[in-house]
């Protein structure tokens, strides 16, 4: 009767361990990135007319492509008269509107929230986005170094955190942390 012997080298059982890990870290990464596209909010635009009396701070936040959930950032504007000085901006000449560094925040143009030189008679528009936090959603490569592995789902978009945790002005609508717990529930 002849009899082999195989050596296994050294770390394999857990390299073979982590690679089995791998596929469902993988299987359930991608389920959550596909959820999180599903639950993904809206964009919305800010669209100025850009006239020759649209607001600097409406100019300012023309295109502002933002998460529908959460307002639009304009700067607050503050009036200097003729020859004045403005000792907050240091400005000093013909007078006008001058932006600050400060916001005010606004769900929409002409946001009842907002100063009244910051709404009325304003012709800007909002502009609903649909699809594109999703198209910015994925899930990252999973990755195993020794016997542990890491994956994510990633959202690259402006002012996502704002959206998914939200702020001391708005509420986060958690949409991602939800997508993941949606998954789970049902690998349950």
């Amino acid at each position: 009767m002849a009899r082999s012997r195989a050596r296994i080298a050294p770390g394999l059982a857990k390299r073979l361990a982590a690679g089995v890990i791998r596929d469902k870290v993988e299987s359930i990464t991608d389920a959550i990135a596909e959820e999180t596209k599903d639950r993904a909010p809206d964009a919305k635009r800010w669209v100025t007319t850009n006239g020759p009396d649209a607001r600097p701070s409406h100019r300012h936040a023309d295109g502002q492509t933002i998460p529908a959930t959460i307002p639009y950032r304009l700067p607050k504007m503050e009036y200097i008269r003729k020859g004045g000085d403005n000792r907050r901006t240091g400005a000093h000449g013909p007078g006008g509107w001058v932006t600050l560094t400060a916001v005010d925040l606004a769900d929409r143009p002409r946001d009842p929230g907002l100063p009244i030189h910051q709404r009325i008679n304003c012709d800007c528009r909002s502009v609903i986005v649909p699809g594109v936090i999703a198209a910015a959603t994925r899930a990252l490569p999973t990755r195993v170094r020794g016997s542990k592995v890491a994956a994510a789902v990633e959202v690259v978009f402006p002012r996502i955190g704002e959206a998914e945790f939200g702020t001391g002005d708005v509420r986060g609508s958690h949409f991602l942390a939800l997508a993941g717990s949606a998954v789970m529930a049902r690998r349950r």
